[in-house]
């Protein structure tokens, strides 16, 4: 799929120009992508998070991670302690950008067809007009701050690995988690998280699954790289994956 969707597309304006990296050069591309997937991770220089990414998640969730981070280690992997940059202005920029973009994106058809939305997403992105245009353009000259400061941090590291969301799936009509320091989340607001790093600074993210919790719910780890190395998250992860037999992917059936 990665062989398949990379390079320039003329019919998407956001699409990057340029050659395209060959990741697996060896063989065919299937005998490559094999190749290249495949042995240790000897060298590989895995960051683990200080800050942003074990703060307030459940105690299931980070034990199957690090236990999965630890897993890595044993493979061959260097562990580097690592800060996450602008951390604390993460949340703030990812709901700047994506409100008022999906509410252009969905302008016609809220107008048009507004009974189709649920009430929530309407509401969201009704909101989004709000926004103004001073806000959108702050949120995306912090953006490009973030891009920096987390490409100087892929300079120490290859891969950053951290849970994928801070808690398994919320109950049916669940609307906030209650956290042991005390504080109070909206689901919505706990889901989006650990995701909005990769998607603000366009970091490469694979997610995989590393356990189960006392409930028998599946957790994630999240591994990411620098912009265009979704070779590296790919081979780091297929390695993981083979080295535990599929564990996590079956969640223990209920008596």
């Amino acid at each position: 799929m990665l062989a398949a969707t990379a390079g320039h597309d003329p019919h998407d304006p956001a699409s990057v120009t340029g050659p395209v990296p060959d990741p697996f050069p060896a063989g065919d591309l299937g005998e490559g992508l094999r190749d290249g997937l495949r042995g240790d991770l000897r060298g590989l220089r895995v960051g683990v998070p200080r800050n942003h990414y074990f703060d307030r998640v459940t105690p299931d969730v980070e034990e199957a991670v690090r236990g999965a981070i630890e897993r890595l280690a044993e493979l061959g992997a260097e562990l580097v302690d690592v800060e996450i940059p602008m951390a604390r202005h993460l949340q703030a920029v990812q709901w700047g950008l994506m409100v008022p973009e999906a509410t252009a994106y969905h302008e016609r058809s809220l107008r048009d067809t507004p009974g189709l939305y649920a009430a929530d997403v309407r509401v969201l992105l009704e909101a989004g007009a709000l926004t103004s245009a001073g806000d959108y353009l702050r949120a995306q000259r912090a953006r490009t701050l973030m891009r920096e400061s987390w490409a100087r941090m892929f300079d120490a590291v290859d891969v950053l690995a951290a849970p994928t969301v801070p808690t398994t799936a919320a109950e049916a009509g669940q609307e906030a988690v209650e956290w042991a320091d005390g504080t109070t989340e909206a689901v919505s607001d706990a889901y989006v998280r650990l995701c909005a790093p990769a998607n603000i600074t366009g970091v490469p993210a694979l997610t995989l699954p590393v356990g189960h919790d006392r409930a028998g719910l599946p957790v994630g780890m999240q591994l990411m790289a620098r912009p265009f190395g979704d070779a590296t998250v790919l081979r780091a992860g297929r390695v993981y994956e083979e080295s535990v037999a599929g564990a996590g992917r079956i969640a223990p059936l209920a008596a």
